[in-house]
């Protein structure tokens, strides 16, 4: 996807080569999301546009959704994917983008504990949310809950007060992407919903190591 939208203009090389070389970040993140969880990461993706979202509140606020959870109906079954900007690739520190990889893994935990025990609200029957950075308190696991590293619950718990809370990277992406022109994408809130047949759900093969971290998690809500 960052090779296209170099190809058709929309993404400077000198841009997609920062990109390129902290590929690292989200990588060794991911691999310090596993270790600290001792479960498989879903797949995941670069995405070239940034993503963002208005909240209809006020004249001009808006969010800037630097990584989402997105499910999605493949062959039959669900894919669950996690989308990373590459604005957030470009800018974010290490520590940064470990806090958001691991803050998605929770909303990765949390929508296939949903999707497997079938736990949606009668208005959506037909209808699995996904993450937006408005609503993301709403629908997650407690990190301390996933992870034994316990510097990574505190690192998802410091920069994750609510949303992701970081001014620096912030500056950075207004200065260097959006001000620069670089692409973005409008995501209206008729997106916070993505609408997956209820026969895919039914059919899709979670991870099984997931699934039992799951059933793990229902006893202590139980309990």
């Amino acid at each position: 996807m960052l090779d296209q939208a170099v190809a058709q203009g929309k993404v400077p090389r000198v841009m997609a080569k920062k990109v390129r070389t902290r590929l690292g970040y989200v990588q060794g993140a991911v691999a310090r999301v596993e270790r600290a969880s001792g479960l498989r990461y879903p797949p995941y993706y670069i995405e070239p546009s940034l993503p963002v979202s208005k909240t209809g509140a006020e004249y001009g606020q808006m969010g800037v959704l630097f990584a989402r959870v997105i499910p999605t109906a493949v062959n039959g079954s669900v894919l669950i994917l996690v989308q990373f900007s590459a604005a957030l690739v470009a800018f974010g520190t290490k520590a940064t983008i470990e806090a958001v990889a691991a803050h998605e893994f929770t909303h990765y935990i949390e929508l296939v504990r949903k999707l497997s025990t079938k736990d949606m609200a009668s208005d959506e029957v037909a209808t699995t949310l996904y993450e937006a950075s408005y609503a993301d308190s709403e629908r997650l696991v407690p990190p301390k809950l996933v992870f034994s590293e316990k510097a990574l619950v505190s690192l998802v718990s410091r920069k994750f007060k609510e949303n992701l809370s970081d001014a620096a990277l912030n500056k950075k992406v207004g200065e260097s992407w959006i001000g620069k022109g670089l692409p973005m994408r409008w995501v209206g809130p008729e997106e916070n919903f993505v609408k997956l047949p209820m026969e895919a759900v039914a059919s899709t093969k979670f991870d099984p190591a997931v699934l039992s971290k799951v059933a793990e998690l229902q006893e202590k809500t139980r309990a």
